[in-house]
């Protein structure tokens, strides 16, 4: 009888430990995930999250049926990470995801991740993009089922979130719903890598990185996927094969010159060996959309303070959200004030839509390569639309459409698209590097004596004929003057349609076409002196658009020494009245001359008979050729080439000793020309009561690399060429003494032009002066040069 009932209890126990262990095994499921986290070629982070605690397991292989790789992770948890190394490159995982007693998800044709390729390997990639997502709504849907269907069988290799990823504040409940349980395919089959949006932010914080946004996603703060280790979650940076991504946060790190994510991305940078390096973050520096990024905060802080950094490191592309529209820019270089202040002839690099088949590719002639151009688009209508008046002049193309953007890049070709939430493409275009898609327009301008419109034996060529080339729009891409060998050419320019039109200044246009020898004929129309529509086939080189001039008999002792003038206020005739070539009359042209500036790379204006003064200054009338920037004894390898202020100092404390270098390209003046006059103006904004001296300076330098160390200024200090006491604030103008102007003669002469220095006079109350980077064009430096 006892035995009887010690075996029931016996029983009775064992029966409740087997429901309680079958109830304990059955207790796990899966509420989030699995999603992919820092993807690089040798590992991947896999992330999910259960209902209850248990411990974490991986298993993965080349085949749903064959998982036999396993990755455990002890520790008992409900946020499951599992760091997966010792992959190979390019190399496609099917895994499932679990605890070492069972399986919640995976080992299936669905569930898999492909591996990056060795960084640096030029290989085809593709990449989604989307901005503002995070709705919940029908719209987000319908975005994401456009691009699933747009790409197919294409893989999606990486996948970028331009922030306010979760509406209204990015609480972990809302991120669920409208991250989550949206996209669940792609979060298993593709790593994302997210930049924080101010609604996101709203429940998160970065300086502390605490909160949904920094609990959920594992990001590069150490370097792991390539770049400089930034120590945040907030701002990283990552490799994929031949592109480098840097990542920033314009929402709550601090945004200022100088500040921690400011000086790790310019270390990133300077390190960053890619073919292409692309810029992504949430507040756009342009937007005419639901943002203005002329009136609001932390957008103009983006363009004023990042902008010239990220152009001087030659990015490639800037990727933004915020504003819920698509707007993608021409491709620009430069602009950091106003949409107001936007000037086409200055800030577009190359004309053009960017696209293949409609004028050519945006292309660089080499990776890395600083201030060539970028295009900046906003791909913020992921999850909805809000109007605008979407007319910022910056822009190529702008649209009030729900949508997102795909990028393919393969070697040394980047094609982007927008696609829209139907599946059409309503924008695309192409960046190239290399050489091969560039074209150019050479031509000569002779010494017609019989105006017979052909070049003869004996006949002369004329040097310092003004050109400009006008796009098929009739807007001016360029202006050049002919060399002492009468030649002039237009290079680095995309496949398109393109006229010439010479400035003829006292002389007369020969007439155009004649005889049957292209190679030696005139082709300006002698009423305008605009030649017929060029096409230039990408990548070609097209020669011999030439004009013939001759000297009326009535103007012929005053033509050679009045050209250069007329040359440059004709230009301004032109450009500053807003109408083409075609349309302007000789007599329109003629009257003009007196009353107003010229557009081309300088101003030109007469001063006294056979005189001529030019203003170099960055940004007046198209010019560009402004270096400038300081360097610092205390900090002898810090370059700040971006700076919008260079400084001269005699001890400004852990700094050391400051001196400013600034030099003007000469160029546009032509060789021959006797200087006679040279005068430097400056903006100061932060006076001091001492004497500055401006002295030459004898070694070459570069803006972008000089430091104290490799510029050594101080023993390299030339001829005392003039000095200020720049107190108060305000604009100096100096003029130089006669070693200023033998120095400009040097330079207008062909020798190196190594510009000059600010130096102090032992005083520790140091000068700030607006540097070429200001954002207003007045206040930039100036070299005033007279000659005859």
């Amino acid at each position: 009888m006892k035995n009887s009932l010690l075996d029931l209890i016996i029983k009775g126990l064992l029966a409740s430990i087997f429901v309680l262990d079958i109830s304990i095994a059955a207790a796990a499921s899966l509420t989030r995930g699995p999603y992919l986290q820092t993807g690089t070629s040798t590992s991947v982070i896999v992330r999910w999250r259960s209902d209850v605690a248990t411990n974490s397991r991986v298993r993965l292989g080349a085949s749903a049926t064959n998982l036999n790789i396993i990755v455990d992770n002890a520790q008992s948890t409900t946020e499951h990470i599992v760091q997966v190394t010792g992959l190979s490159p390019k190399t496609k995982y099917f895994y499932s995801v679990g605890s070492t007693t069972e399986t919640l998800t995976g080992g299936d044709a669905n569930t898999y991740f492909s591996t990056a390729p060795i960084t640096g390997e030029r290989t085809a990639f593709r990449t989604w993009v989307i901005g503002d997502a995070g709705t919940g709504t029908s719209s987000q849907v319908a975005v994401y089922n456009a691009y699933r269907n747009f790409t197919g069988v294409t893989a999606t290799n990486l996948w970028l979130q331009l922030g306010d990823n979760a509406y209204e504040t990015g609480t972990d409940a809302e991120f669920q719903s409208k991250m989550f349980n949206i996209y669940p395919d792609m979060l298993r089959q593709s790593v994302t890598w997210p930049t924080l949006g101010n609604h996101d932010g709203g429940s998160s914080d970065s300086a502390t990185q605490t909160g949904p946004y920094y609990n959920m996603f594992s990001l590069p703060k150490n370097a792991e996927a390539g770049g400089i280790a930034s120590g945040t979650e907030a701002y990283y940076s990552f490799d994929y094969a031949n592109v480098h991504f840097v990542v920033l946060d314009s929402y709550e790190t601090n945004r200022a010159v100088g500040a921690p994510m400011y000086t790790w991305m310019e270390a990133d940078l300077q390190a960053a060996n890619a073919d292409w390096i692309v810029a992504f973050w949430h507040h756009p520096p342009y937007t005419k959309g639901s943002h203005n990024s002329d009136t609001e905060g932390d957008l103009i802080e983006m363009r004023q303070n990042y902008l010239p950094l990220i152009e001087n490191y030659g990015v490639d592309l800037v990727l933004s959200g915020h504003s819920h529209s698509y707007e993608r820019s021409k491709f620009i270089d430069g602009h950091y004030g106003t949409s107001t202040t936007f000037n086409a002839t200055t800030h577009v690099k190359q004309i053009g839509s960017g696209r293949v088949d409609n004028g050519g590719a945006y292309n660089k002639t080499t990776t890395g390569l600083a201030r060539a151009g970028a295009v900046y688009a906003v791909a913020g209508s992921s999850g909805k639309i809000s109007g605008g008046t979407l007319n910022h002049p910056a822009m190529f193309i702008s649209l009030n459409e729900l949508g997102s953007m795909v990028l393919d890049v393969n070697g040394l070709t980047l094609d982007a698209k927008f696609i829209n939430s139907t599946g059409g493409i309503r924008d695309y275009f192409t960046l190239t590097k290399g050489t091969a898609s560039l074209g150019r327009i050479n031509g000569l301008a002779w010494r017609d004596v019989d105006a017979d419109g052909i070049r003869e034996t004996g006949e002369t060529f004329l040097s310092n004929i003004e050109a400009q080339l006008f796009n098929a729009s009739n807007q001016l891409v360029t202006t050049t003057f002919t060399d002492n060998n009468g030649a002039y050419s237009f290079t680095n320019l995309a496949a398109g349609d393109y006229s010439v039109y010479f400035v003829k200044g006292a002389y007369t246009i020969s007439p155009k076409d004649q005889g049957t020898n292209d190679t030696i004929d005139s082709d300006a129309t002698p009423a305008d002196g605009k030649t017929a529509t060029i096409t230039l086939a990408t990548g070609s080189t097209i020669n011999n658009i030439d004009i013939g001039l001759s000297i009326p008999v009535a103007s012929s002792s005053a033509a050679a020494s009045s050209t250069a003038t007329f040359s440059s206020n004709v230009s301004n005739s032109v450009a500053s009245s807003s109408v083409a070539p075609s349309s302007v009359a000789p007599s329109s042209v003629a009257s003009s001359r007196s009353s107003t500036a010229p557009t081309s790379s300088s101003v030109a204006s007469s001063t006294a008979p056979n005189s001529v003064t030019v203003d170099l200054q960055d940004g007046l009338n198209g010019y560009t050729g402004t270096s400038d920037t300081y360097v610092a004894g205390g900090k002898t390898t810090t370059n700040y080439g971006t700076s919008a202020a260079v400084l001269a100092d005699g001890s400004d404390g852990t700094n050391g000793r400051l001196v400013s270098l600034l030099k003007w390209a000469t160029n546009s003046i032509p060789a021959g020309k006797t200087v006679t006059s040279v005068k430097v103006s400056l903006t100061v904004f932060d006076p001091s009561s001492g004497t500055y001296d401006l002295y030459a300076m004898n070694l070459g330098w570069t803006e972008s690399v000089a430091t104290w160390s490799n510029t050594n200024p101080v023993n390299n200090r030339g001829s005392l060429l003039g000095s200020f006491t720049p107190t108060p604030n305000g604009s100096y103008t100096l003029t130089l003494n006669a070693a200023g102007v033998a120095l400009a003669q040097s330079w207008v002469s062909g020798a190196a032009n190594n510009g000059l220095m600010v130096l102090d006079r032992s005083s520790s109350n140091g000068v700030d002066i607006r540097s070429s980077e200001s954002t207003t064009i007045s206040a930039r430096p100036k070299l005033t040069i007279t000659y005859q």
